[in-house]
């Protein structure tokens, strides 16, 4: 027998382990397929999933941008009605409001117009005076809020989308007011807006289909929807039905994107927009894009991918379990190398594999994928560069205050965070129109010169990328220059320095144009979607940058400048003082401050208005900027209160001089607003280092020896010296005596002077005087101790005193029978002008005053009564309203002009003794006293003449026609025990 009979299965036993191995060795193979396809497989889900986000996020941006188209819709169709409202008001028909005419006249507008729904003319009262549409019953339209609201500012107005009451649907009404001659509404004009244009402002088939636009009210009801031929959903309240659109209300937000299941019932993207500002919104438009056509149109392009993959994969099998090792694992292994490289990040990776079977196929897939996902690797290193650019120029914005730093941050960190190769920034020169490159960085300072040209129309280069921006205010983007035929001119030099793509962005601040920002990269492509979206937002955050930085800067003048004059202000004024004493104490230099004040001026603002007024103190502040030396200063301190720092003089007596010149040069009569302004100046002056050794300590001495100089002439200079601090001290102490006299009471006492008739020399009234006995002082003269309290407040709190002690007086001699007599208190203008002053005079007179009969009056003297004239008159129409006498005291002294005092409701005036001690030694004098009598006769006023000191002055007052005296020709001011003597005589004979 032969072997092989002998062990007859031993070829089968072979056969057999090879077919294990055979099947182990497929196995394996498949396996490594698997294993090689499965990263694919991973990376076409990743895509998947990529591509519904960016689909989705696509949708959103387009649902969104369309609101807002619509928004930008209705609001030009505001704004014209609104230019229809203007034509309208100037029609006769409509002014005259004749109603026929008018009724014509709009149903013609309205007719073949399908834009609007009506147009009416509304009375002031609410009732329709003529409408489009004519009512079937008289209408009245009071309640609409468009009707309060023009009524109410005299302004356009817009109201809410609502149904109509004439055309009984959905409109937008448009009110404009028509005035009269007297700036009062006439009537109301309105227009009512169809809600028609929803169908018409743009085709639904531009949407997907089952996409809805719909225009609800302010409180979520449906007032038109597209798709609706019915109109079934007009009316529904989405705010209650649908949860996003109640967010939206409830949000008061502008605009919103959210997805949700619409009153329908199916699930949408939904883009809410507020029709009209946040804070007003005449209603809301949705914009929805069914949900389940982007998941469709994904899964349409998704599954043929999964199909084809799951073919390839199968053949890919197959050829793995009947192919060989030169067919089939060799070239799997290539594919499963690649596949492993791009899996660990290489996506340059490709499968070097040849033929037109399934493997050859399958790595050809693989390489498209690989091309794909590199594109999206090189775009998504573009976008982290982009953003790292955006948070470095955003630090940057944070961190630099100075306009010339930022730019030049921003174009560096372009260049170096976001590998551009060259980026610029160009600003606008407003007086010439040119741009001038302002900031710069990378390689291309050299091509600035060719582009930085002025974008007049007929320039060189004024369709060049920069041009175009700034003159139509758009981006200008060109991502292959090469191939672009607006570049032709300039093709040349961009390729010579590297550059591939361009774009250019408009800056604005405040919204118009002020520059451009150019960035030039070495790669094509690159300024493409969604980069554009973060570089415009670049651009604006540099436009926003340089925004705040100009505010800065304009807030940083009006810390340290006035608002009115532009000078330098208190603050600044000190700050530039130290500065000049430190730079003069090392060279034995001088430096020297005025402070320069109007005397009166309050009476050119009570006179002529603080318009002249503030026209006064711009023209004084002018002629001091011209006068003073390069390097010196002049600030407004506050009021009429003018500081001048002389620097770096080399001696005292050229401080002197200087000084000098300054306060006497200034003109003393000013013409402003067609008046002739007469202006008083005061100057004083201190000088370092004598006067002080810093800025504090020589503006207050200057301002010490200006105050201190009351006395002396007009228009000249008081030096500070020690007498002055010493008077200023001396002041000091008077002041806080005074106040603890009026808080005590008992050192002020209150004398009163007679006023005698003329003719009977009968006891007429009493002037009240106040009398202050200090025991550090002694007796103080009211000479000195009013100014005092005028100047520090303390005339509030003297003046109550001396109300409240009079009417005790009063009611005291009431109760001792003198009834009759009248007190008069002076009244400063300071009383006057406080809140409640009236009210608290009067109610102290009435609890003193039985039936009416008030026997207190009012002196005030004649500058102050000047003093914002207007607010005077009325204040004193209701004192004389309450049976106040008032007099003018020291009249003939001050600015009064006839045509105020034909006004002012006075009973009295006092003439001042300035003009009746001259009375037989002066001829004017007495002309003047003549004049005043005439005057007030004609005015049917009493007169007083103050100061009679002698029995010549006496009889010529009478001769001239005064009525009454007062002066130690009768009697000198006494306390009140020995006036209720006299008047209980009740004449007093004149003393010999």
């Amino acid at each position: 027998m032969s072997e092989n009979q002998k062990n007859p299965y031993k070829d089968g036993e072979g056969t057999g382990n090879a077919g294990k191995w055979a099947m182990t060795l497929r196995i394996r193979l498949l396996l490594l397929v698997l294993v090689a396809t499965l990263p694919a497989l991973a990376v076409i889900i990743d895509t998947g999933i990529e591509q519904h986000r960016h689909l989705k996020a696509d949708a959103r941006q387009s649902v969104l941008k369309f609101a807002r188209f619509a928004v930008n819709y209705h609001g030009s169709r505001v704004a014209e009605t609104q230019r229809l409202l203007n034509l309208m008001a100037e029609m006769p028909q409509v002014r005259e409001l004749k109603t026929q005419d008018c009724n014509t006249l709009l149903e013609e507008l309205l007719f073949g117009n399908l834009n609007y729904a009506n147009f009416g003319v509304i009375r002031p009262n609410g009732d329709v005076a003529c409408s489009g549409v004519r009512p079937v019953a008289p209408v009245n339209l009071a309640d609409r809020a468009y009707f309060r609201a023009v009524m109410q500012t005299r302004h356009l107005s817009v109201g809410n989308y609502q149904i109509g009451r004439f055309v009984k649907k959905p409109v937008l009404v448009v009110a404009q007011p028509l005035l009269n001659a007297e700036q009062q509404v006439q009537s109301v004009i309105y227009a009512a807006l169809n809600l028609d244009w929803l169908k018409q402002f743009l085709p639904l088939s531009e949407l997907p289909p089952r996409s809805v636009v719909t225009v609800i009210d302010r409180h979520g009801v449906i007032l038109a929807r597209a798709p609706d031929p019915k109109g079934d959903w007009t009316g529904v309240n989405l705010e209650k039905d649908v949860p996003i659109a109640r967010q939206f209300i409830v949000s008061g937000q502008g605009e919103m994107v959210k997805e949700g299941r619409g009153v329908d019932g199916v699930q949408r993207i939904y883009a809410l927009a507020s029709l009209g500002s946040t804070a007003d919104s005449h209603g809301y438009i949705m914009v929805g894009i069914p949900s389940g056509e982007l998941d469709a149109a994904l899964n349409a392009e998704l599954l043929p991918r999964i199909a084809f993959f799951s073919a390839t994969f199968l053949a890919i099998m197959l050829l793995a379990w009947f192919g060989s090792e030169a067919l089939i694992l060799k070239r799997t292994r290539i594919l499963t190398a690649s596949t492993r490289q791009m899996g660990r990040g290489d996506f340059s990776a490709r499968a070097r594999i040849r033929g037109n079977d399934e493997i050859a196929h399958l790595a050809a897939e693989f390489n498209q994928m690989g091309e794909t996902l590199q594109k999206g690797h090189r775009q998504i290193q573009r976008l982290n560069r982009i953003h790292a650019v955006l948070s470095g120029i955003n630090g940057a914005i944070l961190r630099i205050r100075e306009r010339d730093a930022l730019m030049r941050e921003a174009c560096q960190i372009a260049v170096q965070r976001g590998e551009m190769r060259f980026a610029w920034i160009g600003l606008i020169d407003a007086a010439t129109g040119k741009m001038d490159k302002a900031a710069w960085h990378g390689d291309g300072e050299g091509y600035l010169h060719e582009l930085c040209l002025s974008p007049h129309p007929g320039a060189v280069n004024e369709r060049y990328p920069c041009a175009v921006a700034m003159l139509e205010d758009r981006p200008v983007i060109h991502n292959e220059v090469e191939r672009e035929q607006a570049l032709a001119p300039w093709l040349g030099q961009a390729l010579a320095y590297g550059f591939r793509s361009v774009a250019i962005f408009p800056l604005h601040r405040e919204g118009d144009v002020i520059g451009v920002i150019g960035l030039y990269s070495d790669e094509a492509h690159f300024f493409e979607a969604p980069e554009t979206d973060l570089f415009l937002e670049l651009a604006a955050d540099i436009s926003l940058g340089l925004e705040y930085i100009d505010k800065d800067q304009r807030i940083a003048h009006m810390l340290y400048h006035d608002s009115l004059t532009g000078l330098p202000n208190r603050k600044l004024c000190e700050d530039r003082l130290q500065q000049a004493i430190a730079r003069a104490k090392p060279h034995n230099r001088y430096v020297g401050v005025i402070v320069v004040n109007i005397t009166g001026f309050r009476r050119v603002v009570g006179v002529y208005g603080n318009h002249v007024a503030d026209e006064t103190l711009s023209m004084v502040a002018k002629y001091l900027l011209g006068q003073v030396r390069e390097g010196d200063t002049v600030a407004r301190l506050e009021g009429d209160e003018f500081a001048i720092v002389l620097i770096d003089m080399a001696s005292m007596q050229d401080a002197i001089r200087l000084a000098q010149f300054l306060v006497s040069a200034i003109p003393s009569v000013v013409h402003c607003a067609e008046q002739e302004i007469h202006l008083t100046m005061r100057g004083g002056v201190a000088i370092y280092p004598g006067d002080g050794e810093d800025s504090a300590s020589l503006l207050g001495n200057a301002t010490l020896a200006c105050t201190g100089g009351k006395d002396a002439r007009l228009h000249s200079v008081n030096f500070y010296s020690s007498d002055i601090q010493k008077a200023a001290k001396e002041r000091e102490q008077l002041e806080q005596a005074l106040r603890h006299a009026i808080e005590e009471g008992r050192e002020l006492e209150l004398h009163y002077q007679p006023v005698v008739d003329i003719a009977s020399h009968r006891i007429v009234s009493l002037e009240a005087l106040a009398r202050w006995n200090s025991p550090e002082f002694g007796a103080v003269s009211p000479a000195r101790f009013i100014p005092v309290a005028e100047e520090s407040g303390l005339i509030m709190p003297l003046g109550d005193w001396v109300l409240s002690t009079a009417c005790r007086q009063i009611d005291a001699w009431r109760q001792l029978g003198i009834n009759e007599i009248r007190v008069a208190i002076n009244v400063s203008f300071h009383q006057l002008r406080e809140a409640d002053f009236i009210e608290r005079l009067c109610s102290t007179a009435n609890a003193i005053t039985p039936h009416g009969q008030n026997q207190l009056a009012i002196e005030l003297t004649e500058s102050e009564l000047m003093d914002n004239i207007e607010i005077t008159i009325a204040q004193l129409e209701i004192l004389k309203a309450r049976n106040f006498t008032i007099y003018i005291d020291d009249f003939g002294t001050g600015y009064s002009s006839l045509s105020y005092l034909q006004r002012l409701p006075v009973h009295v005036l006092k003439i001042d003794q300035s003009f009746v001690g001259m009375l037989g030694k002066s001829e004017s004098s007495a002309a003047i006293v003549r004049t005043i009598v005439a005057l007030a006769q004609s005015l049917k006023l009493k007169t007083i003449a103050e100061g009679v000191e002698t029995p010549q002055q006496l009889a010529l007052l009478h001769q001239l026609g005064c009525d009454y005296a007062q002066g130690y020709l009768f009697s000198k001011p006494k306390p009140a025990a020995e006036i209720t003597r006299l008047l209980k005589m009740g004449t007093l004979a004149p003393e010999r």
